[in-house]
């Protein structure tokens, strides 16, 4: 079947399919999901700026449009066929073995019977990802807003510092820590001064040293 023939006859069969458009931003996890519920776990999928679709089935590679080109589901399995069919019949091309594939897949992806978990795990790993992003977020904004208050504090003591209240109450304190040190030191000296009476005591106290006669 030629690759025309081929086409008309997968949008005229298939046009649940064809009619459906997946998304740029999803695009790639449609396409590697999908392959996996096929058998296909190494699956490559580009996504360039050409539109349609082609398959290098040797690679296991398929390419499909980016955002200027619409992208049906089913020239996602399209493409997925191609691959499929050399995987599991050694064929190539558009023969009896990628029809048989297409339908294979078609069938199977009928009814959002694959979409539905796909799109669940994409919207739960989109709504992690919002979750993950707005926390960081809000701990960035908690972070500015510490930030902020610590140059206002900042900025205050500043201005607090060149006023007479706060040079006079700077003064009170400085005063007091000397009047504590003095006062230490004072009770210090008692002590030393009560040692030194204490040893002169026992100096006192003590016999003086007799040289005896030298024979």
């Amino acid at each position: 079947m030629s690759a025309d023939k081929t086409y008309s006859w997968e949008k005229g069969q298939f046009k649940w399919h064809f009619g459906i458009q997946i998304k740029p931003e999803d695009r790639w996890r449609v396409a590697t999901e999908l392959a996996k519920r096929f058998g296909i776990k190494d699956l490559r999928v580009m996504l360039d700026r050409r539109g349609g679709g082609s398959a290098y089935v040797m690679e296991r590679r398929i390419r499909l449009p980016t955002h200027r080109y619409s992208c049906s589901l089913g020239l996602i399995i399209h493409e997925i066929a191609h691959v499929y069919d050399w995987v599991h019949y050694e064929g190539n091309g558009h023969r009896a073995s990628f029809k048989k594939a297409m339908i294979k897949l078609s069938i199977e992806t009928r009814m959002y019977r694959y979409l539905i978990p796909i799109y669940a795990q994409i919207r739960k790993e989109r709504a992690e990802s919002r979750a993950a992003y707005n926390a960081r977020v809000e701990r960035s904004q908690r972070a500015m807003a510490a930030a902020d208050r610590a140059v206002g504090r900042k900025i205050a003591l500043k201005a607090e510092k060149k006023t007479p209240e706060y040079r006079l109450a700077s003064a009170k304190a400085r005063s007091k820590t000397l009047a504590t040190r003095i006062k230490r030191l004072q009770t210090a000296q008692k002590k030393a001064d009560r040692q030194v009476r204490a040893l002169e005591r026992v100096v006192a106290k003590k016999p003086e040293l007799v040289e005896s006669p030298a024979a």
